[in-house]
């Protein structure tokens, strides 16, 4: 049975090679190539490319398919199509993230958000990066053991609880983000990791079992509250990056700055 991939793919397995044998075709063609070059530019030795541009590549592995976008130049939705189409069946679109570290442009443009609080999570919510102010209002990444760096089982512990009056509210929609991404990368090894351990903390348990009926939305208002700043409402925002990182922002600064005037 065919299954929408949400690329305008399918996985029948006719309707795949013949739509991976357009798309080879028509961009040798655009580049003026002959199969011969083309295999050349690919990496591949010439019978395997040509079988390839027939539909039947899928004993290629991921790393070897995305030489072959890169020697034809295949980027964006492009390459996103070419990669599900030549893959094996039963790759998602999320099996094609390319993991990375934040780069120096992104690190700049959480300091520059300084006095809201901005950190740089994966696609498993372990912290990468964090502006000053996360350990201002919450606390400091960088004197938590790495393997505890992360910003879901934060939210299970007292430290957390002092820090939002909606805390509830809160862990319930972190734990519904977790189990969405598991369903939709039941493989990927860092989210069971992290399910794995939400689900041996008593508290994490029960929310993991209750199933939140919502999954939140990108931004959201929470009630935060500091020893030093006192309480009052705050826009939290969510936003996704390149390579499977999340952008969380706290936009704190008015809490910060009435308390500075004061």
């Amino acid at each position: 049975m065919a299954c929408d991939l949400g690329l305008g793919t399918t996985h029948s397995d006719d309707v795949r090679s013949t739509q991976l044998s357009g798309l080879l075709t028509a961009r040798r063609q655009a580049l003026g190539l002959t199969a011969e070059q083309a295999a050349r530019a690919t990496g591949l030795p010439e019978h395997r490319y040509a079988a390839l541009e027939r539909g039947a590549g899928h004993d290629i592995g991921l790393d070897g398919l995305r030489a072959v976008a890169g020697g034809l130049g295949l980027t964006g939705r492009l390459r996103e199509t070419f990669l599900l189409l030549a893959a094996e069946p039963g790759v998602s679109p999320y099996d094609l993230v390319e993991r990375r570290r934040p780069t120096v442009e992104e690190l700049a443009h959480i300091d520059l958000m300084d006095p809201n609080s901005a950190l740089i999570t994966d696609h498993a919510w372990n912290v990468l990066a964090a502006n000053a102010s996360v350990a201002r209002l919450f606390a400091d990444p960088a004197r938590t053991p790495r393997r505890d760096r992360n910003l879901v089982l934060w939210l299970l512990t007292e430290d957390a609880e002092r820090r939002f009056a909606d805390i509830g509210e809160v862990r319930a929609d972190a734990v519904a983000r977790v189990r969405s991404a598991l369903a939709h990368i039941p493989a990927d090894d860092r989210l069971q990791a992290l399910a794995g351990r939400i689900t041996a903390d008593p508290l994490g348990a029960r929310l993991w079992r209750a199933r939140s009926p919502r999954l939140p939305s990108q931004a959201y208002a929470r009630r935060l509250r500091h020893p030093l700043y006192g309480e009052a409402s705050v826009l939290v925002t969510t936003s996704r990056l390149p390579g499977g990182l999340h952008l969380v922002v706290h936009h704190a600064a008015h809490l910060i700055q009435s308390t500075a005037q004061r």
